[in-house]
C-alpha cells in the first residue's frame, strides 16, 4: 500500500454492484470487503478523480456498478480503519487508475466488518447517492 490518506474531508467513491442495489438503496456489503479482498476495501479518491469518472472507468474495466456513494477519510477513521493510497498501473488487464485507494480492515474481525459495514451505510446514505444523480 502507498501513503497514508490524511485529509479527513476527502470523500472516498465506493461503487455499489447491481445485486447489493434494491429501489435505489445499497445494502451494506459493499461497505465490507469480500473475502478475496484480503481485508481490503476499494475505493477511489475524490482529490484525483470525479464520482462520474470513477464509475466510467470502473464500468469501462469491464466490472458493474448501479451506482456511486461516499465515505470520507475521517467516516473511516471513525471505524480505525486507516486509508491508503493504492494507485494501479494498468497491467495484466487491470485498468490504469490513479485514483484506487484501500480502506485496511484488517484490524478487525468478520463479524465486526459486517457491524462497521452497516454504519459505514447509514453514513453513505445520509451523504446520498453521487452518482448517478437521483
Amino acid at each position: 500500500m502507498g501513503d497514508k490518506l490524511i485529509d479527513g474531508a476527502e470523500v472516498l467513491f465506493r461503487q455499489v454492484h447491481p445485486r447489493f442495489y434494491e429501489n435505489g438503496v445499497p445494502s451494506s456489503q459493499p461497505f465490507k470487503p469480500t473475502d478475496k479482498d484480503q481485508n481490503l476495501l476499494s475505493v477511489d479518491r475524490s482529490s484525483i478523480v470525479s464520482a462520474e469518472d470513477a464509475h466510467v472507468n470502473y464500468v469501462n474495466g469491464g466490472f458493474q456498478s448501479s451506482a456511486v456513494f461516499g465515505l470520507t477519510v475521517a467516516e473511516f477513521g471513525y471505524e480505525a480503519i486507516d486509508c491508503h493510497s493504492s494507485p494501479l498501473d494498468g497491467t495484466n488487464g487491470v485498468p490504469k487508475n490513479p485514483a484506487h485507494s484501500h480502506a485496511d480492515y484488517s484490524p478487525h474481525t468478520s463479524s465486526r466488518q459486517k457491524n462497521i459495514a452497516k454504519r459505514l451505510k447509514i453514513r453513505a446514505l445520509a451523504r446520498g447517492q453521487l452518482h448517478p444523480p437521483k
